[in-house]
């Protein structure tokens, strides 16, 4: 097994939260059905013109961004761990009567290859992904072997810096390590769900700290070279409990609190030769 054996602990975790989140007002399923894209305006810069481009989803979740990608004409490949948030891609699919352009794999993204062959105009993946990987190094090697020579990879994810906090308090108390450690950082405090505050899990959950110059260093080491970084002071979700929804469509921290980076985005290419 290439995956740490917290990876199964964590998988029991979206097993059992994915049927929560289909049914959250946070996703938006019904939204999505309505016609609405769930691609945010950070997650659009993956590819300004999706249509007839190869992309791959990594870590989708129930496929909801998957979706919208093949919804704006990409052909899309989803790929999670979790059987059930899998099964909930393919449901949703037909729902929206996109089963043609989308389909899903489930697997654990570190084994990829040994589930898919084929290589992608974009390998695309967002938020609340890095933190869920035991092996940093291996998650590059797997973006650069299915990134077509020519093609584009893309991250839209939490800015490790703000994952340092509680975020259970408004007092910004350190909570976390900023830097890496080989050992899981194991979360079992009851803690209600980011899409459903009113469900509280009943799984704990085993998670790692990558700093930006983990990042960095690893798609580097697999041969990309990046060549687009930003960072954003506002979140996809509410991260801290005095943050409020603007309409932007992302959650924002009051105007007298100092702002701090809570997102970044970076692109990534093959070396040039």
């Amino acid at each position: 097994m290439i995956a740490h054996p917290s990876h199964d602990v964590n998988r029991r975790w979206w097993n059992e939260v994915t049927p929560v989140h289909i049914r959250s007002e946070f996703y938006g399923v019904e939204r999505f059905l309505a016609g609405e894209n769930a691609l945010d305006a950070i997650e659009r810069q993956a590819l300004a013109d999706p249509r007839g481009k190869s992309l791959l989803h990594l870590q989708c979740h129930f496929g909801l961004a998957t979706l919208s990608w093949a919804r704006l004409g990409a052909r899309a490949v989803g790929v999670d761990f979790s059987e059930e948030g899998i099964r909930g891609g393919q449901d949703l699919a037909a729902r929206a009567g996109l089963q043609e352009q989308a389909r899903f794999t489930c697997c654990d993204v570190l084994e990829l290859d040994r589930h898919l062959e084929e290589q992608f105009d974009c390998v695309f993946t967002s938020y609340g992904v890095l933190t869920w990987l035991s092996d940093l190094d291996r998650w590059a090697k797997i973006v650069a072997r299915f990134l077509k020579p020519s093609g584009r990879f893309y991250i839209a994810e939490i800015h490790p810096a703000s994952m340092v906090f509680d975020n259970s308090t408004r007092d910004f108390k350190l909570r976390f390590d900023y830097f890496h450690a080989p050992d899981p950082v194991v979360l079992n405090d009851s803690s209600p769900d980011y899409a459903d505050p009113s469900y509280v899990s009943t799984n704990e959950t085993h998670e790692w700290a990558w700093s930006l110059a983990d990042v960095f260093h690893a798609l580097w080491g697999a041969g990309l070279e990046i060549t687009e970084f930003e960072e954003y002071p506002y979140s996809c979700y509410r991260q801290f409990p005095q943050m409020e929804q603007r309409a932007d469509g992302f959650w924002h921290l009051p105007d007298d609190i100092p702002r701090l980076p809570q997102l970044f985005s970076l692109a990534a290419t093959h070396k040039s030769l």
